[in-house]
């Protein structure tokens, strides 16, 4: 499958709700290409914590979706992925009604391994950043999401 072909069927996994997870969260796809990804997610009350701001497994997880599609744009083929690790440096608390950008970079891409860097942005602002190291997975036929 083409690097193309890939971005086109993570974008349309999007439209068809593939990924409930992120779609209970409000995450939509901003720009998906080789190596690279674009998330959109607007900050509402069910993200936040105690204090008013974001809870940090949000923005965690827009960051670990963000690294994941970029890596998923260069993946093997026939492979799946999943996150082995994920260094994320909170920089500045993340608001409500904040319009949060998660961009995901692939830095190495091998075999059986990519190191990637996510970055989220409020208009021009940095609120957090991340190193993260994916895993490629072969497709396994027949298996169950639940015998995973």
């Amino acid at each position: 499958m083409t690097g193309e072909r890939v971005q086109q069927n993570l974008i349309e996994a999007f439209q068809r709700g593939t990924f409930p997870f992120l779609d209970l969260l409000g995450v939509e796809p901003v720009e998906i290409e080789d190596g690279r990804a674009s998330i959109r997610m607007r900050v509402e009350d069910r993200h936040l914590r105690v204090g008013g701001i974001a809870h940090g497994g949000v923005v965690a997880s827009l960051l670990d979706t963000a690294v994941g599609l970029s890596a998923a744009t260069v993946a093997p083929s026939g492979h799946d992925l999943v996150t082995a690790q994920l260094n994320i440096n909170f920089i500045r608390p993340v608001n409500r009604n904040e319009v949060l950008i998660a961009t995901g970079d692939v830095l190495h891409s091998g075999n059986r391994t990519a190191v990637c860097r996510g970055e989220i942005f409020h208009k021009e602002q940095l609120l957090a950043e991340a190193t993260g190291t994916v895993i490629y997975l072969p497709h396994v036929e027949g298996r169950d999401a639940e015998e995973s």
